[in-house]
């Protein structure tokens, strides 16, 4: 629900401080803001590119007063509002409740007192709208905000008074085809009766989860808007003929918003609005109230192509905390997310770390001082055979976090020490790192006791709550799976039943869940049946995990030894879509998944290409016309980066797939093609044998290279220094170099 800001967002306007995008489209962006009185508002403005357009001011001028008349009961509160600023901008309350699309989408059809509580509300802020004399013209599901107190009706980019054609061009329609009426459809005038009609559209969508008119492309629905039937399956039968009315081709046959709010209504006093509701969309509206407190503001960094040419040794602007957690080319959302071979943060030149590695031109470079063996520090690790996950260090502020045999340690990233040793003997696959706490699954102490996981929060230096348990589920299954975390919620696999003996201890007799807990409130939000697993396997359910806003996004291992990507709805654990994935070894795409801002997806195996994390389809395929191979991918804000066989790494527009350079020099050839490329502030880094290949990220060309004998190398940020380090893991210890 909350993107960053990116680099060229304004930092504040009038009063207020923005913290966070909401969403961004063709007129303007609207963002999370807040004032020096701690006031949270929506605030959206104009793009500059069509603020100097008078006709557009004006419309968006009037789209203030829209929202001014219809107040802060039946809509947004307007709290402030500079319509001549250079950057116009509209502060108004912040909604705290999801739109009605989500609603459905989550809860599912309305029952029938809610579709009708909610279209007498909805015909109360209509008709306060048309005896100003406004109509709405795009009134739709996405439009309408539900809240414990009522719907509330926003965005009037489009609204205008009655009768007032100047902002309308003849012959055009202006709205959403899915909800138009037929009059708006072809361009003529638009009255109140309009929004009676889309009114009854989206009460359809309420009762039933589809619109009137169906979807597909805009001239078939506009077609179906004008001539066909609505189609009301599915619509309560007492509500069929009074949404048929409001749906009535001819605005004289359609009912004032008072008729239709008198036939919806069942005449008697009932209870208040949020009693109609669903449990889940009150819990939903209680989460977001909660979460917008939690919202910091973040800053994305310019495009490389923009940042200014260096005049001497240059020391790019640090990256933040949140920013380094979340371009790690492995994971730091959970260890069983960055796995063999994966990279992390590269990107920065250190003045300070003593290093004195000396990289030079060609790719036979003369050792570093790194690749002698002079590490900064190093410490043994142990991994027994039975380890089902290699451990993977995770970076959290000055420590490294490493779950091995030896339990959960805090390793000082400066210095080596080993803070808050062996918390747990939780193995790597059961520990779990978001931006503010550690979890962990703590072992019973009976053979068959109690799911446990433990939070820690190590700047306060308390568990944070002690201990949540499920007495319902085993927690000495070996084969529970902290997968990832955010906002103090944590996403796992758990299981019932007994172990087994063999392999990891799956059996026909246990019962596995994909599982939501809420480590706040020590609650399970959702739980999900998984499939059964052999008996036999050497493998969990789940290769890698990313959460991203409401997008729970999965690689999971199917019992025969497939693979398949997908994606399910953070919120409820429904499924979105998911498609299996042409995978020989499963154990390939381990720790390998590439997803972007809540947009994207890129599968690790088969060609280079991205999916809509809303609905699975393809937005574009870099493989087509190509020959060769490319392996995982590495997802930046504005590119992709991969490595294509037998040539190196190229760079790919994230937007659109087109190529920006290939690797040049030939250097690329022996490039490790299971490994991710890391995409840095200056450079792109990329895997050789014993080398670690530094290509420049504007032009594609090798600079340098550094000797490596690490299995897997990751990064970390000082925060004492600025230094760059890289963290390298072997089978038996972990260890810390500079980069330069």
């Amino acid at each position: 629900m909350f993107s960053p800001l990116t680099h060229d967002d304004p930092h504040q306007l009038g009063a207020y401080r923005l913290m966070a995008r909401l969403g961004s489209g063709g007129m303007g962006t609207v963002y999370l803001a807040r004032s020096s009185s701690g006031r949270t508002a929506a605030l959206k403005t104009m793009h500059a590119r069509i603020a100097t357009d008078p006709a557009f001011r004006t419309r968006f001028r009037l789209e203030v007063d829209a929202a001014r008349v219809i107040g802060g009961v039946h809509g947004a509160q307007v709290f402030d509002a500079d319509p001549l600023s250079d950057t116009p901008w509209l502060a108004t309350e912040y909604i705290l409740g999801p739109p009605l699309d989500d609603a459905v989408v989550l809860a599912g059809s309305f029952p029938e007192s809610a579709v009708r509580a909610l279209g007498v509300a909805l015909c109360q802020a209509l008709a306060q709208l048309h005896a100003s004399e406004v109509v709405h013209r795009d009134l739709k599901p996405s439009n309408i905000m539900l809240t414990a107190d009522g719907p509330k009706v926003i965005d009037f980019g489009i609204a205008r008074a009655t009768g007032d054609d100047r902002l309308t061009r003849i012959g055009a329609a202006a709205g959403t085809p899915a909800f138009m009426s037929p009059e708006q459809a072809t361009g003529q005038e638009h009255t109140s009766a309009g929004d009676v009609f889309a009114l009854a559209g989206v009460l359809v969508h309420a009762a039933t989860g589809h619109g009137p008119f169906g979807s597909g492309q805009p001239a078939d629905l506009l077609y179906r808007v004008r001539y066909a039937d609505p189609d009301l399956t599915g619509v309560f039968e007492a509500l069929a003929a009074v949404l048929a009315r409001g749906l009535s081709k001819a605005p004289a046959d359609r009912p004032t918003t008072a008729e239709l709010a008198a036939q919806l209504s069942t005449g008697t006093a009932g209870p208040g609005f949020a009693e109609h509701l669903p449990e889940i969309l009150l819990t939903e509206i209680t989460r977001r109230a909660a979460e917008v407190w939690h919202v910091q503001p973040h800053r994305l960094l310019p495009p490389a192509d923009t940042l200014p040419e260096p005049s001497t040794d240059p020391v790019p602007p640090s990256l933040s905390r949140r920013k380094l957690l979340a371009l790690g080319g492995g994971s730091v959302l959970g260890v069983t997310a960055a796995g063999t071979g994966a990279w992390a943060w590269l990107g920065r030149r250190s003045t300070k770390s003593g290093g004195t590695g000396t990289p030079n031109d060609g790719a036979t470079s003369s050792a570093s001082a790194a690749a002698k063996g002079d590490s900064l520090w190093r410490i043994a690790i142990s991994t027994s055979k039975a380890t089902i996950v290699p451990p993977v260090p995770l970076t959290y502020g000055g420590w490294i976090v490493v779950a091995d045999d030896n339990g959960v340690r805090f390793i000082d990233a400066e210095r080596g020490g080993v803070e808050f040793p062996s918390l747990s003997k939780a193995p790597s696959h059961q520990c779990v790192v978001e931006l503010e706490r550690v979890h962990w699954c703590e072992l019973p102490p009976s053979a068959d006791g109690a799911l446990r996981i433990k939070s820690f929060d190590p700047v306060g230096g308390s568990l944070d709550p002690a201990l949540v348990k499920f007495e319902d589920f085993n927690g000495s299954l070996p084969g529970t799976q902290l997968l990832c975390a955010e906002d103090g919620v944590v996403y796992l696999a758990a299981g019932q039943g007994k172990k087994s003996g063999e392999g990891i201890g799956f059996s026909r007799d246990q019962s596995w869940f994909l599982l939501a807990v809420d480590t706040h409130t020590l609650q399970i939000i959702w739980r999900r049946p998984l499939p059964r697993r052999p008996g036999t396997t050497l493998r969990l359910h789940f290769l890698d995990s990313r959460v991203e806003g409401e997008a729970l996004v999965l690689l999971q291992e199917t019992s025969d030894g497939k693979v398949r990507l997908s994606v399910r709805d953070s919120r409820t654990g429904n499924v979105r879509w998911e498609q299996p994935l042409a995978v020989s070894e499963p154990e390939d795409v381990r720790g390998k998944l590439a997803v972007d801002g809540g947009m994207h997806v890129y599968p690790p195996t088969g060609a280079l290409r991205a999916l809509s994390l809303i609905d699975g389809k393809e937005v574009w395929n870099f493989g087509n016309g190509r020959s060769r191979r490319t392996g995982p991918p590495t997802v930046t804000d504005s590119a992709v980066y991969a490595v294509e066989e037998g040539l190196g790494v190229v760079a790919v527009d994230s937007r659109t797939g087109e190529l920006q350079w290939e690797e040049k020099g030939g250097r690329g050839a022996d490039a490790d093609l299971a490994a991710p490329p890391l995409a840095g502030y200056r450079n792109v880094y990329s895997k050789g044998p014993g080398h670690l290949r530094i290509i420049d990220i504007k032009t594609g060309r090798t600079s340098r290279s550094y000797k490596s004998t690490e299995d897997r190398f990751f990064a970390y940020e000082s925060v004492v220094d600025d230094a760059s380090r890289i963290v390298g893991m072997g089978e038996e210890f972990i260890a810390c170099y500079p980069l330069d």
